[in-house]
């Protein structure tokens, strides 16, 4: 079953999501949702909820979407 975010928190995923699809057309899902609980901690978060919202925006904007990813030391995902 699909919960919804509170108003503030999605607010905050879809400002997330467009920063980074400005960044980069691939979005590491993972490490945007452990970012995004990290800034809302203690706030009883679903990690699956915030994934399904974070890869679902994503994919709007044109992304494609990566479950974790090996980084380069600059933080961007590296190619395989």
């Amino acid at each position: 079953m699909m919960r919804h975010l509170p108003d503030d928190i999605q607010r905050d995923v879809e400002t997330m999501v467009r920063a980074k699809a400005g960044e980069s057309r691939v979005l590491d899902v993972d490490a945007t949702v452990t970012e995004i609980l990290g800034r809302h901690r203690g706030q009883g978060l679903e990690i699956g909820t915030v994934a399904a919202s974070v890869a679902r925006l994503a994919s709007q904007y044109g992304c494609a979407v990566q479950l974790g990813g090996r980084r380069d030391d600059r933080g961007r995902v590296a190619a395989h």
